[in-house]
């Protein structure tokens, strides 16, 4: 993997921490955005403080990486925020509106300047993460559970607009784990979540990186469009 050039959204912590020290170790090229600085230090590693729902910042901060890396060949979404278990009418209008700005519009901003990257050379890997709440409807979970809906239906029609191009996208979407955003959740919470799974524990980071690694392969190139539930959901 060492000729790839990833760009990890989210990179500073969470999933997205473990992906970044994952794929640099690997000796891949990683450019990670946040909104604030990482501490993760690596000669394979590039960080950039970016708020992905800043259009403006997105759209100048690829103008800088454009004139360094001559592709982009794996995007890699996993910013997002999770504001709360509560019921839907009491959501205040601002946290509804956060969300789907970062998760939602966040992750298009960057999405569409990564694919002109990609559309030059003629490949690209795409994955999007998900979320087990999309396919569970957790009473509580409406507003996590929406942005990360209407992921999915982006992802599904955008593989058909760039496959001509030799870009796939999937999503993978874990079970519960064991993250900043997780452990801030009601514990009784989790664990109702859990039991309608197979695989009743958290899962482990390794289950998500092993499958970024089969969806990364040459051999790969077919599996596009693809909603991928980890532990058993």
């Amino acid at each position: 993997m060492g000729d790839k050039i990833m760009l990890i959204t989210g990179s500073r912590k969470g999933i997205g921490r473990y992906l970044t020290e994952y794929y640099a170790n690997k000796k891949c090229k990683v450019i990670g955005f946040s909104r604030e600085k990482s501490d993760f230090k690596s000669e394979c590693y590039e960080h950039f403080c970016v708020d992905v729902s800043d259009k403006l910042k997105v759209k100048s901060t690829f103008s800088l990486i454009r004139k360094k890396y001559p592709k982009i060949d794996v995007l890699i979404n996993c910013a997002a925020i999770h504001p709360s278990v509560s019921p839907f009418i009491l959501f205040p209008p601002l946290t509804i509106e956060k969300a789907f700005k970062i998760n939602v519009l966040g992750l298009m901003n960057v999405t569409r300047e990564s694919i002109k990257l990609m559309i030059k050379n003629k490949f690209g890997r795409i994955i999007n993460l998900s979320s087990m709440a999309v396919k569970h409807e957790v009473e509580g979970d409406s507003i996590y559970a929406a942005t990360k809906a209407a992921i999915h239906s982006f992802t599904r029609v955008l593989s058909k607009e760039v496959y001509k191009n030799g870009i796939t996208c999937n999503i993978i979407a874990p079970s519960a784990v064991h993250t900043d955003m997780s452990d801030n959740l009601n514990e009784n919470v989790i664990k109702n979540i859990l039991d309608r799974n197979a695989i009743k524990e958290f899962g482990i980071m390794e289950d998500v990186s092993n499958t970024i690694d089969w969806l990364l392969k040459d051999q790969s190139n077919a599996i596009t469009s693809q909603i991928i539930y980890l532990g058993g959901v």
